[in-house]
């Protein structure tokens, strides 16, 4: 920022300056009297100002919580913050410390008189519903930043033409939908412990003060009020008023300050600095509002380009999620499809999993038809009977155990002893078939899945658990037959059809008689087996573990083979999700 000089140069700005204020319908002589008009202050100006505001808090408060515009711009029409805020812009722009310190003080106790009288008409209200006129002022972005510099060009040309008071709370008035109903929003927050409503809207009301000083500081600057005398103005003003005692005691300690060669830097530095803090989160939020616009498009795009045919559909997008509900024409297959082709699409715009539910209904005929039949009363309409919550698994049950039986190869992978299906909102249901023999190969996996998918006609992933048909022995390896103990018996500890089959050397009451090192795993064995609810131990030459399907054979007799699936039942059900 130039200062005044006696250089070439310092001409030379001089003159530009003159120029641009000439330009904007004033002159040089009236610079002077600018700075004393705000500098000046009487009573009946403060209780004007204190009446206006309060009236317009009133009024904002109100408009923000019944949700009308038309209230909001009632309270815009009176709402007096703009002045002290361009009385700031002024004090910084001509190093006046007495008018920074009495517009400051002015302004922060406008925000709490604000805020403070926000919340308390809340309170006071019977009902507290976050509307749109609320939400609205609680996500300012760079946007809010730009807005409020332009706001602060006009404020400043209100305030250079003549009947500046008139001019000023015009301007005010033009942009006070920026200052007191964010205020008033934030308030509103305080009031009902919204603490994000509360931040959000302290954020927009932050932005546009710092704008505005900042903005406004430098245009003042610009057509010249640096070089106004603000000295003898601001010494003539507190030998003759009386009022803001306590500002006028600090200006004269702070003057000194503002009067040295690094006074312009430490007056122009606190709204820049506070210029900065502010737009790094207005920066995110914008790229949050980029990101929903462009995932938006996204989605349009994606149903736009799905190949069968859509009857509704809903997206809902918003703090980096996506949820999509889809209704089309088609089968369970085809709603599975279009799933994973939408899952695709949006994923690589967005970035993130979307959510994404689609509905199959056989026609548009039966879709407007069941619309119809919901949209349309009926005298008494009679409710068929709905069935409980367990008819409906056990019909599922029954339907999918037939479907695997059919589909099992009994003869090469065993019986098929009980099965559980896993619901999956990203992909597939998975199906957990337990059977006793050996695992099933890739090759056989993939038919059963096929074969499955067409009599259920939905997607299905098979999960393969094979409890062993031969008997595990010890071998030498005590921590590989524990391991393999272990997963066994986990695996089996819910089939009802199989039993677990334990031989140890000696009897459970011999223990002592037996080596260290047989000791030690039968006590390992102990503590796997402890909670397997179908267990029998006998006493043998070794320690051997086998999973037979119904009884233990008797000492001595081998393991019955497994039982043909026509003669066993699976056990099956629904795990919830």
């Amino acid at each position: 920022m130039a200062m005044p000089g006696e250089g070439v140069g310092s001409r030379a700005l001089h003159r530009l300056q003159d120029r641009l204020l000439h330009l904007l319908g004033s002159d040089v002589a009236r610079r002077a009297n600018v700075v004393q008009a705000m500098l000046h202050r009487d009573a009946n100006e403060s209780v004007s100002y204190w009446l206006q505001l309060v009236v317009s808090i009133g009024i904002a408060t109100l408009g923000l919580v019944v949700g009308s515009t038309a209230v909001i711009i009632g309270a815009m029409l009176v709402a007096p913050l703009m002045s002290p805020i361009v009385g700031l812009a002024m004090g910084l722009a001509t190093g006046s410390p007495f008018l920074v310190l009495r517009s400051g003080g002015r302004i922060l106790l406008s925000i709490t008189v604000a805020v403070g009288g926000a919340a308390l008409i809340t309170l006071l209200l019977p009902f507290h519903e976050l509307n749109s006129e609320i939400a609205a002022r609680t996500t300012p972005t760079v946007l809010d930043l730009l807005t409020a510099a332009f706001c602060a060009l006009a404020g400043v040309y209100a305030a250079l033409r003549p009947g500046s008071d008139t001019a000023s709370t015009a301007a005010g008035t033009s942009i006070g939908i920026s200052l007191v109903p964010p205020l008033c929003a934030s308030g509103y927050g305080f009031g009902t412990m919204a603490w994000p409503v509360a931040g959000g809207a302290g954020l927009l009301f932050l932005t546009n003060l710092v704008a505005i000083v900042a903005v406004g500081g430098v245009a003042f600057v610009t057509v010249g009020f640096n070089r106004v005398d603000a000295t003898k103005l601001e010494r003539d003003e507190l030998a003759e008023g009386q009022d803001a005692p306590i500002a006028r005691c600090l200006a004269r300690r702070l003057a000194s300050l503002f009067e040295s060669r690094s006074g312009p830097l430490l007056r122009f530095a606190m709204p820049f600095l506070l210029l900065a803090a502010v737009y790094v989160p207005l920066r995110r939020a914008l790229d949050e509002v980029a990101w929903e616009v462009a995932v938006r498009r996204a989605v349009r795009d994606a149903l736009a380009r799905e190949p069968l045919r859509i009857i509704e559909s809903k997206a809902q997008v918003a703090r980096h999620t996506v949820d999509v509900v889809v209704v089309l024409v088609g089968r369970a297959t085809d709603a599975h499809a279009t799933r994973s082709r939408l899952s695709q699409q949006i994923e690589r715009v967005a970035q993130v999993k979307p959510s994404i539910e689609v509905l199959a209904v056989p026609d548009a005929t039966a879709f407007a038809g069941l619309e119809s039949t919901l949209l349309t009363p009926r005298a008494a309409p009679v409710a068929p009977p709905v069935e409980s919550l367990t008819q409906q698994v056990q019909q599922s049950g029954a339907r999918i155990r037939a479907s695997l039986l059919e589909a099992w190869p009994a003869e090469t992978a065993g019986a098929a002893l009980s099965f559980s299906i896993e619901p999956s909102e990203a992909g597939p249901a998975r199906l957990h078939v337990t059977h006793l023999g050996p695992p099933l190969p890739a090759s056989a996996r993939e038919a059963i899945e096929r074969a499955l998918e067409s009599k259920l006609e939905d997607h299905v992933e098979l999960v393969d658990i094979a409890l062993p048909s031969e008997p595990i022995r010890r071998n030498g390896n005590d921590t590989d037959f524990i391991a393999r103990v272990a997963g066994v018996a986990h695996d089996s500890r819910t089939v009802t059809a199989t039993t677990l089959c334990l031989t140890r050397p000696d009897a459970v009451d011999k223990e002592a008689a037996l080596p260290t090192k047989d000791v030690n795993l039968a006590k390992d064995l102990d503590g796997v087996l402890d909670d397997h609810p179908r267990v029998v131990t006998t006493a043998g030459k070794e320690f051997v573990v086998r999973i037979v399907s119904g009884a233990c054979p008797a000492s001595g007799e081998e393991a019955a083979p497994a039982r043909e699936p026509s003669k066993s039942v699976p056990q099956g059900g629904a795990k919830k999700p």
